[in-house]
């Protein structure tokens, strides 16, 4: 009987031993670690600020106001935009002039003379002219063009016939503008060229102008 006790006692050991050891696998194997990551708050500050001009810039745009304030002093290639006037030397011409862009203008002129006491000249000519100006002298400006004309001659003597001839011209001049007054005075060369009948070369236009101008 003891021996059976023995036994059993052993036994129940045993299986004690077994089953705290079983408890504490089983523990090991479920516990587990929780890890928890800090939630990061990001703060974006935008800054906003003005752009400031760098000191090119504001040099690139003094330069360029005084660029603009020199060509207005000196005339400018639109300093008016039509004008009437006289012309005098080769006989006396009414003259009209109008600025199509700054540096592009149409003139008309009518001239007549007295063909040194032959008869009389009567001469229209529409020229279409180029102008630029020339640096350093404030308001003064070259021209140059060409365009056509249509002249008349009348004879003193009634009994023979007038003669119409008609060519080619060119121009070529200088043009003051006053800056105080609406007036301008010009010096030009016109010649021509005569295509319809007694075909030649006249030199015997332009002369010395005096324009009003709006």
């Amino acid at each position: 009987m003891k021996i059976l006790f023995i036994i059993c006692l052993s036994a129940l050991s045993i299986t004690a031993t077994f089953a705290q050891a079983q408890t504490k696998k089983s523990t090991g194997k479920t516990t587990t670690t929780k890890k928890t990551t800090p939630i990061k708050t990001v703060t974006t500050s935008k800054t906003t600020s003005k752009p400031v001009e760098s000191s090119e810039k504001t040099a690139v745009k003094s330069r360029s106001k005084v660029t603009q304030q020199s060509k207005s002093n000196t005339g400018g290639l639109a300093s008016y935009k039509a004008a009437l006037g006289l012309k005098f030397i080769y006989g006396v011409s009414a003259t009209g002039k109008v600025f199509l862009k700054d540096k592009h203008a149409l003139e008309g002129i009518v001239r007549y003379n007295g063909a040194g006491g032959l008869g009389s000249n009567i001469a229209f000519t529409a020229l279409y002219q180029y102008h630029n100006n020339i640096k350093d002298v404030d308001g003064l400006r070259w021209y140059i063009g060409g365009g056509g004309y249509v002249n008349h001659f009348s004879w003193k003597d009634n009994d023979i016939a007038g003669v119409t001839t008609f060519g080619a011209s060119g121009v070529i001049g200088l043009e003051y503008k006053i800056k105080s007054l609406p007036l301008a005075i010009s010096a030009d060369w016109v010649p021509g060229y005569v295509i319809s009948k007694n075909i030649g070369f006249s030199a015997e236009n332009g002369g010395i102008g005096i324009k009003y101008t709006f």
